[in-house]
């Protein structure tokens, strides 16, 4: 059971191995009537849903009393005294309507803005829940919300967000699931989790594979798409930590299991993968799917070369999924950012109509909806080590080009080049959780502005 606790202790990055991660679906008992007297649910309820309490719980089962049931759970929904919002796994709410509803009947009333995934359920609820059946939904995650006003805080109520901040696609975020790591996967599941926290890439991902005609042929072409869309049906469907067999195959020759790789190739790897199986699918089958690799992370730099003497001028515009930042100079990420748009003379070019020196200047002319970032740790030359200088980054507010992007993931490395280990800070829910390959825990936001980022994952803001 993963759990929001605002007190909870500060993460020291480490798994914990005697830690139960399992999230369970409890088999539900045979009801039994509660005898008189017993505890009672008053303190969270008003003295309407008390009355309706005890006449159902005198009645027996019937059609009759589950339709109580569902008032009752409407007006605990209403109680003003509840502080507490959980987030809870749909597929322990499906144990429940089954266990209610053998007919195939559906309280609807347990269906939050029509969520397939989670339901929002208030402390009344929860704990009405637990003492009338024994046993007590999985908490994803709760939250303390504000009752000054009719209407629930978007900023704090940690239900699914049905409207995307980019283009206006659905918010499809997934569930909290770790990854079984068997050997040197670390740099893989860190990427992943990363990716897997950004619903429009969901989105995309699963509404291309729906469109693709079920062709052996076809499906060939797109196979690095094809195990991302597997991957998400597998993290939706499981509640323990999966592995992550399909991607691997795929990426064998290129990173073998054996050895230890660099996340960041890895993501570049994926990404360039993804992007060239959409560009030959359209043009084997005479398409015009999205690009949605191009539309989400590619941005663009214009590189300008301007002769000193006779200001002769040469521009190139190119492509980007990454920008990988010096740290040498910077103590922030806005410094590194500066750091890298600074102008330089050139010391190996020459102005090739006079052969003067020549003065470097890059221009950002489009951005991307997520600017990954990475902080260039791994330096070999003159010699090999890794710098372990502390970058402090915004959560909230980080200028780029003429927008401004929140924090959206975070992946470290721990260790040297030899070797060392990778996981990955992301935000979920409107909350912030550690994924440490099958460890997956909740975290604050000092924690994660404390941690020494290696790469960093911001989202434009739509409406800053």
């Amino acid at each position: 059971m993963i759990i929001f606790d605002s007190q909870m202790k500060q993460n020291e990055n480490i798994e914990d191995e005697s830690e139960d991660k399992q999230l369970y679906v409890p088999l539900f008992p045979m009801r039994k009537k509660p005898s008189i007297g017993s505890s009672q649910i008053s303190s969270q309820s008003t003295s309407q849903s008390t009355q309706m309490l005890t006449q159902y719980r005198s009645m027996e089962d019937s059609n009759e009393k589950r339709e109580l049931e569902a008032t009752i759970i409407k007006e605990l929904m209403k109680d003003k005294q509840s502080t507490q919002l959980y987030a809870v796994r749909e597929n322990w709410i499906s144990k429940y309507k089954q266990y209610l509803y053998q007919n195939g009947e559906r309280p609807g009333i347990l269906d939050n803005n029509n969520c397939t995934q989670y339901i929002i359920v208030n402390e009344a609820v929860w704990i009405f829940f637990k003492q009338e059946y024994k046993a007590h939904p999985d908490i994803i995650c709760k939250q303390k919300h504000s009752r000054s006003t009719e209407k629930r805080s978007k900023t704090v109520e940690p239900q699914i967000n049905r409207q995307s901040a980019s283009n206006s696609q659905s918010n499809y975020e997934l569930p909290l699931i770790g990854m079984r790591n068997d050997s040197y996967f670390c740099y893989m599941h860190s990427g992943l989790q990363s990716l897997l926290s950004i619903a429009d890439l969901n989105y995309f991902i699963i509404k291309y594979i729906q469109r693709i005609p079920k062709d052996r042929k076809r499906a060939n072409i797109i196979q690095y798409i094809s195990a991302y869309f597997d991957l998400i049906d597998q993290v939706k469907a499981s509640t323990v930590p999966i592995k992550i067999n399909a991607i691997k195959t795929l990426i064998i020759n290129q990173f073998h299991p054996k050895n230890q790789h660099d996340c960041h190739e890895f993501l570049l790897y994926l990404l360039g993968h993804m992007e060239d199986e959409i560009l030959n699918f359209n043009k084997d089958t005479k398409s015009n799917n999205i690009n949605f690799i191009d539309q989400i992370f590619k941005g663009k730099l214009q590189t300008g070369i301007l002769c000193q003497l006779c200001n002769y001028k040469v521009k190139q515009i190119e492509p980007f999924l990454t920008l990988s930042l010096a740290i040498s100079q910077s103590k922030t990420l806005e410094q590194c950012l500066e750091e890298f748009l600074k102008e330089e003379t050139l010391r190996d070019y020459k102005c090739t109509k006079c052969q003067s020196s020549c003065i470097k200047s890059l221009q950002i002319i489009s951005i991307p909806q997520i600017l990954v970032l990475h902080l260039k740790r791994f330096q070999f030359l003159p010699q090999c080590h890794k710098n372990n200088k502390t970058i402090t980054y915004p959560m909230d507010i980080l200028k780029f080009g003429n927008q401004t992007y929140r924090l959206r993931a975070v992946i470290v490395h721990t260790g040297n080049l030899q070797s060392g280990h990778y996981f990955t800070f992301a935000k979920r829910y409107h909350q912030w959780f550690l994924f440490n390959d099958e460890t997956v825990k909740a975290v604050s936001k000092k924690q994660v502005l404390m941690q020494s980022a290696y790469i960093l994952f911001y989202q434009i803001n739509e409406n800053p």
